[in-house]
């Protein structure tokens, strides 16, 4: 990518960005409720004050709102809603916000390079500029709020600052604020989250502490890696995927299969298998309407990691933890992000052939068939049974009770609901959002639904996520 010419404008609009990344280190000092009340007060400020005099900063002056500096505020005020017994970890996401971004887009346009594979309109040296530079900003804010060396909130951090400057890096068709915040807080929510029994261990007798609630024990690497190549591989001879999914898919299988074992391992071919089957049923006929999967339904890596990163990482997560729950709250997320995507797949699917009267959920307003984000009563009845295929297998599969079951069903129903919503809302305001990130976003809801159903039961209580961090 050859080097660009940034206009003054822009120039202004990046340091606006990075200065209000100082105004973290505030944090230290006050508490969640008065922090959010200025995060608010920043959105305010931007919705209705800003429009007066800021246009100059804005990238198109003849919009009312500028997306960028309205999600801003308001990624920062979720942050620190959602963190806000861990003020040093939404500092850390807000300075790797402030600082990532605008490096990204300078490194970039100046020094161009090597375009990234998965979104040409982005280089290498962007991705580069945003992990470094978003690392080093998050490490010193989360040394400073949380009172901590450097060398322990560099090494603590950094991983996190990348995967900030990957998703910063995907193709969503949403404003790069909300992605790279909100997905790493969703991360460290799921990795560090202190587990039940631990904060609160009136809910578990002596017995029940020691055990550990895991999708059964993890598969040695080897074995794992044995395991996904070979399949893989027969996937890719029989054109089940195409070459690029078939790498995908070893690489998130081997993920799943070695932390999270086998329980989890069987919930992914759950989602694989039966949402392969359906993908293939009454192809001709969806080629007809326009509505089939290209390439005979083959899956790609961006299908692969759209539908299965949420509930890899937290096969990750759930074989980090060291705790006894009373309720099996990772593993019914994990349940539940694959639950939604293949309620998604069903739901789509089956209601292409079977639906007659598709409807757009947000407007309850029927619509032509093959709208984008339109559902019917084939389709919800499709997307219940494919969740529920899912929830089974985990029960089956020992990764929670057969009693917890509608957890993962609900779950499922919500986030392939959810997906139906953000593409009619987001159309509705002239956003066309990627297809694949549609997809991702619903199996983050499912795990999330899941999770806050699981925890809140475990609780007694209504449960706001991350509330027990600290």
């Amino acid at each position: 990518m050859p080097p660009e010419k940034i206009p003054t404008g822009e120039w202004g609009r990046k340091a606006v960005h990075m200065g209000m990344g100082l105004f973290a280190l505030a944090l230290r000092f006050i508490s969640w409720p008065v922090a959010a009340l200025c995060a608010a007060a920043a959105l305010l400020f931007n919705l209705f004050a800003m429009p007066a005099f800021g246009r100059s900063i804005y990238r198109d002056s003849g919009r009312r709102y500028d997306v960028g500096i309205v999600a801003y505020p308001a990624t920062v005020l979720a942050i620190i809603l959602l963190l806000r017994h861990h003020l040093a970890v939404a500092a850390a996401l807000w300075g790797m916000m402030a600082a990532g971004d605008p490096m990204a887009s300078v490194a970039g346009k100046i020094a161009g390079g090597p375009r990234l594979p998965w979104n040409r309109a982005k280089t290498w040296s962007g991705l580069a500029a945003y992990a470094v530079c978003g690392a080093i900003a998050g490490a010193l804010l989360l040394a400073f709020v949380g009172r901590m060396p450097f060398r322990y909130a560099i090494t603590a951090f950094a991983g996190f600052a990348l995967m900030g400057a990957f998703l910063e890096s995907v193709e969503t068709g949403i404003d790069d604020n909300f992605v790279p915040g909100l997905g790493v807080a969703f991360a460290y929510g799921t990795l560090h989250l202190g587990v039940l029994a631990a904060r609160h261990g009136s809910f578990l007798d002596a017995a029940s502490r020691a055990v550990m609630i895991q999708g059964g024990a993890p598969v040695a690497l080897p074995v794992a890696a044995t395991v996904n190549v070979g399949i893989a591989a027969i996937s890719v001879l029989l054109r089940v995927v195409s070459p690029s999914g078939g790498v995908a898919g070893a690489i998130a299988g081997l993920a799943v299969l070695h932390f999270g074992g086998w329980g989890s391992y069987a919930v992914l071919w759950a989602f694989f298998l039966f949402g392969t089957v359906a993908s293939k049923l009454g192809y001709a006929r969806k080629e007809k309407l326009g509505t089939a999967q290209s390439d005979r339904a083959r899956r790609g890596a961006r299908h692969v990691w759209a539908n299965v990163a949420v509930g890899a990482w937290l096969a990750y997560a759930l074989g980090s933890r060291t705790h006894a729950s009373p309720i099996p709250v990772l593993p019914l997320a994990l349940a539940g992000a694959f639950a939604a995507a293949l309620a998604d797949t069903f739901g789509t699917e089956l209601g292409t052939l079977y639906g007659r009267r598709p409807f757009l959920l947000s407007r309850m307003r029927g619509v032509a068939p093959g709208t984008r984000g339109a559902v019917s009563g084939a389709g919800i009845l499709g997307g219940i049974l494919g969740a529920g295929l899912v929830a089974a297998t985990g029960a089956a599969a020992g990764l929670y009770s057969f009693a917890l079951l509608w957890i993962v069903v609900a779950a499922g129903i919500v986030g392939s609901l959810a997906e139906s919503v953000l593409i009619d809302v987001s159309a509705r305001r002239g956003i066309s959002v990627d297809h694949e990130f549609c997809n991702a976003f619903n199996t983050l809801v499912g795990a999330a639904v899941a999770g806050e159903i699981a925890a809140s039961i475990a609780l007694g209580r209504a449960y706001v996520p991350f509330g027990w961090l600290s």
